[in-house]
């Protein structure tokens, strides 16, 4: 893989880690709206496994 792909990857990743990383703990916003806050609660959810598997996807990268 050429190393400036390989780059343009890992920023990419990074970015979206640290974005979830930065909502984990943003608390839900009570709207009334119930899909609303669904959404909110399973983004909170999923939050943090999906982190995983981002660094996961990283670490593959980055041995490549």
């Amino acid at each position: 893989m050429p190393q400036d792909i390989k780059q343009q990857i890992i920023a990419e990743l990074d970015h979206r880690i640290a974005s979830l990383k930065a909502h984990r703990f943003d608390e839900v916003i009570v709207s009334g709206n119930q899909y609303q806050e669904l959404n909110q609660a399973l983004a909170k959810v999923i939050g943090v496994p999906l982190t995983k598997e981002l660094e996961d996807v990283k670490a593959f990268v980055m041995g490549l």
